[in-house]
């Protein structure tokens, strides 16, 4: 053991060792002070300091005016509100009618979905829909066949006259209205399909209180109406004059049920069916216009409980797209001559007449004047 005294080691720069050939650094200076105030050590780098929002000035500064909007940015800023606006209420109108016509597709009698025929593509192949208008006493008072045919760009509706005498399953030759009132819809299509020989795709049942509510939602149809009409409908006498006319709801019923004209005796079934058509149409094409499909929840509203058909929505809009796009449209009746049988007013059908116009309801012909003069003869127009 060496006797070599320890060495003493004091603070400050470290000095070199003798023994081993190096230095040791020396202990970092304590923090300069400034009376109360520490400063930071050399190398430190400087606080972050965040920045100040002072407003500016001073001799010679004034505050940047901001430049009003041009009119450019506000109408271009209103059009979006309206545009965002529109579509929104549109958004709900269709929600609105889909929940409708979901609802009637439930109301149809399955029945009636068996007895139609299998469809192709609206878009592409013809498709024919029975509309059938239906009173409280479950009398189809109303039988139009509407058939679009996109390959011919050709949307035609044929009356049936409820008088006209067909063999009806079950019940013999009788009054084609009573197939519904026998069978409800399902045997009613199966009666027209057998004497037309049309391949029914499609049914829509109307309830005739249902027809006043969607004319009143629509806000009226206009149509033109082509003779002067005095007649009683539900013990009331009403009168619709010649030429264009706009009807609201119940005047709208009145004017496609009434039978009797007592300005003009001739009139009969089939200038009803001409009416109810004209109905048809006037109440389509307002539907279809800007005001209708603005009223799209107020036309929900009225549809429900108002008709059962197995269109679906989307099949719906199909069929708008197609009348849309359709060039010609015909307007056509079934005709016969009027007799009494059995203690009843029918009509007995004109079997060459119905067969021409059949062909030209098709687009298989083309149209031709009817056969008589009379009220009762069958004919298409083209409209």
């Amino acid at each position: 053991m060496s006797d070599r005294p320890y060495k003493k080691y004091q603070g400050g720069k470290a000095e070199p060792n003798e023994e081993f050939g190096a230095s040791i650094a020396a202990p970092a200076a304590e923090p300069e002070r400034r009376g109360a105030i520490e400063l930071p050590a050399a190398g430190t780098p400087p606080p972050i300091v965040p920045p100040r929002f002072r407003l500016r000035s001073g001799p010679g500064w004034r505050p940047r005016r901001r430049q009003p909007r041009s009119l450019k940015f506000w109408v271009i800023a209103i059009a979006v509100i309206v545009v965002l606006l529109l579509g929104a209420w549109l958004a709900l109108g269709l929600l609105a009618v889909r929940s409708s016509i979901s609802q009637a597709n439930d109301r149809l009698d399955p029945r009636a979905r068996a007895a139609l025929s299998p469809s192709g593509s609206i878009l592409s192949d013809p498709t024919a829909i029975l509309v059938m208008g239906v009173d409280e006493h479950a009398n189809s008072d109303t039988l139009q066949v509407v058939r679009f045919d996109p390959q011919q760009q050709l949307v035609a509706t044929l009356a049936i006259p409820r008088d006209l005498r067909v063999a009806v399953p079950g019940y013999g030759d009788t009054k084609i209205n009573a197939a519904y009132a026998g069978g409800g819809a399902a045997l009613a299509i199966q009666t027209v399909s057998a004497y037309t020989g049309l391949q029914i795709d499609h049914v829509v049942v109307i309830d005739f209180n249902g027809l006043v509510g969607l004319v009143d939602a629509v806000g009226g149809i206009t149509i033109d109406n082509p003779h002067n009409i005095r007649s009683i409908f539900d013990a009331t006498l009403v009168k619709f004059p010649a030429g264009t006319i706009t009807l609201n709801g119940t005047e709208a019923l009145a004017y496609s049920r009434v039978r009797k004209n007592i300005l003009n005796p001739s009139d009969s079934d089939v200038s009803r069916g001409q009416r109810q058509q004209a109905v048809i149409q006037a109440l389509r094409s307002k539907l279809l216009s800007p005001g209708g499909i603005l009223r799209l929840r107020s036309v929900a509203g009225s549809m429900n409980g108002a008709f059962a058909t197995d269109l679906t929505f989307g099949q719906l809009f199909q069929l708008a797209y197609v009348d849309q796009r359709a060039s010609r449209r015909l307007r056509c009746n079934l005709g016969g001559t009027p007799a009494p049988m059995d203690g009843q007013d029918m009509l007995i059908p004109d079997g060459a007449g119905n067969r021409r116009v059949l062909g030209e309801f098709l687009g298989n012909q083309a149209v031709q004047p009817a056969a008589s003069r009379s009220m009762f003869a069958a004919q298409c127009r083209t409209t």
